[in-house]
């Protein structure tokens, strides 16, 4: 996974050139912009930051997090307004010394194993102060815009192969999950869990959750 992203960087942001998608990454970043208002942020696998340039200015402050040291160093050239701090971090486990009132991850969950889920959750609960918030965004599965799956493991994980501009394939796990399997990983750590079904955000291409620390 950190080997294709790695080898991605320099084409990261296209996905979110896509026209059929405006409407939906327009609807999704003001209610973000809303969430984040005031908060101390941790986000995980920024990437190249797409997500961090258009939200950090409405926190209190944040803290961009990837695996890729090269993805960090495209962040930091960006010079985003509002990003307070940029850090190597296992976004599968992360922990940090001092806790945050909000973790925000766009794209990451469906690259978990389902068996990962949960230990996940657990770790990002250790992150969060007292009701703080878990918010994430990720793919839904649309057909003709979105990668085909090409297999399913024996535990139910789907993949794409995916390729990239020098012609390369490389196999992606990209697991797409519905409310009932969030919420049922979520437990015991997290509740009142929404899932796409916020007033006036009825995305196609995308999904959003929002989830309260227990």
């Amino acid at each position: 996974m950190l080997d294709y992203y790695n080898k991605r960087l320099q084409e990261y942001e296209a996905i979110y050139a896509k026209p059929e998608r405006q409407a939906d990454l327009n609807a999704l970043l003001a209610r973000l912009q809303t969430d984040v208002s005031s908060r101390e942020v941790l986000e995980l696998a920024c990437g190249t930051g797409w997500w961090t340039e258009r939200l950090a200015t409405h926190a209190s402050s944040w803290t961009a997090t990837d695996a890729d040291p090269g993805a960090l160093d495209i962040v930091k050239l960006k010079a985003i307004q509002g990003l307070s701090a940029t850090k190597t971090l296992n976004a599968y486990q992360p922990s940090v010394s001092t806790p945050v009132d909000c973790v925000f991850a766009a794209h990451w969950y469906s690259h978990l194993r389902l068996d990962e889920r949960c230990i996940f959750f657990r770790s990002v609960h250790d992150c969060l102060k007292p009701g703080g918030r878990l918010i994430m965004l990720d793919n839904n599965f649309v057909s003709g815009s979105s990668t085909e799956i090409s297999r399913t493991d024996i535990e139910g994980n789907t993949y794409q192969t995916r390729k990239l501009k020098d012609g390369s394939l490389h196999e992606v796990l990209k697991n797409f999950p519905d409310h009932q399997q969030l919420a049922a990983s979520a437990k015991p750590y997290f509740e009142n869990v929404t899932f796409n079904n916020v007033p006036g955000l009825n995305t196609i291409y995308y999904w959003y959750t929002s989830m309260e620390k227990v």
